[in-house]
């Protein structure tokens, strides 16, 4: 019974894992779709001229930098959030380990009756992340903005400056 507990949390926490990865690539080409509706929009053109007609570049570049300068008060905010969700993302990781170690510890010590404290790796993990989605979201109705998407931007432009045209609107965070 106590390796169906270990190796059932264990796995469930691997499988939230992989399924909020893929929140988060969802959620960050949701940003990447907005961001080039916003510009669209501000510059009078489709989003389609924008995503092939080389020509706009600039225009955009310059759109993107005023919109994500980091003399706007709630573009400094956002990336205050995204290091603190960052933090906060680290510290959840952190503290699984630190459970996972622990319960691991206890079992070694005093027995396998303790293995179903290995569930609280699992409710770790759901935690943080729950905690890190009211977090984001309150970023995005205090700044409009997601915890470190002007950053992001930032070092978008930055890059498509350096590499040319493509850049911009698919950033590798990092």
């Amino acid at each position: 019974m106590a390796v169906l507990h270990v190796v059932g949390a264990l796995g469930l926490t691997t499988a939230f894992g992989v399924l909020t990865i893929a929140i988060s690539a969802w959620e960050q080409e949701r940003v990447r779709k907005r961001r080039l509706q916003d510009a669209a929009i501000a510059l009078g053109v489709p989003v389609a001229a924008i995503e092939n007609e080389p020509s706009l570049l600039p225009s955009v570049m310059q759109y993107a930098s005023r919109r994500s300068s980091d003399e706007l008060l709630r573009n400094r905010i956002s990336d205050m959030c995204g290091l603190i969700r960052t933090g906060w993302g680290w510290l959840g990781g952190l503290l699984q380990v630190g459970v996972m170690a622990g319960v691991g510890w206890y079992m070694y010590t005093y027995g396998a009756e303790s293995a179903a404290s290995m569930w609280a790796v699992l409710f770790v993990a759901v935690f943080f992340w729950l905690a890190s989605v009211v977090f984001s979201l309150a970023c995005v109705l205090l700044t409009g903005r997601y915890p470190g998407e002007a950053k992001l931007a930032r070092k978008a432009i930055a890059a498509s400056i350096e590499q040319g045209a493509g850049a911009f609107f698919t950033p590798k965070e990092g």
